[in-house]
């Protein structure tokens, strides 16, 4: 994680730091407002033909490169099992992999107002 003064953090040092942060500005009497938004379903709701419609004519990706895209996102499937029971399978039409280094940059390249 890259902090606001560009030293890099882990997730934990990056959370202790906040939390010094916030309780340093209450201690000085300082009004301190703290903005978390979860943002985890967003990657479930990233249309496929929509991303790469989008990849295509925003930003110029065809051929091979745009291929590699359609299939890095496409054919994934679902089902849902529990107590040794296990639903059907399911195509996931929507969705970028969390988890992996791409999704985050597929998902910002997704709402990316160019």
């Amino acid at each position: 994680m890259r902090a606001l003064n560009g030293a890099d953090y882990s997730i934990e040092t990056a959370l202790l730091k906040i939390v010094n942060d916030i309780l340093t500005a209450v201690g000085e009497g300082r009004c301190t407002v703290l903005l978390a938004l979860d943002i985890s379903a967003a990657f479930d709701a990233v249309n496929h033909s929509i991303l790469c419609q989008r990849f295509q004519q925003t930003f110029g990706m065809n051929g091979s490169a745009l291929d590699w895209l359609r299939s890095f996102v496409s054919g994934c499937s679902q089902y849902v099992a529990a107590g040794g029971e296990r639903s059907e399978t399911a195509p996931c039409e929507s969705h970028v992999p969390q988890g992996s280094v791409l999704g985050p940059l597929l998902l910002s390249l997704y709402v990316a107002h160019v």
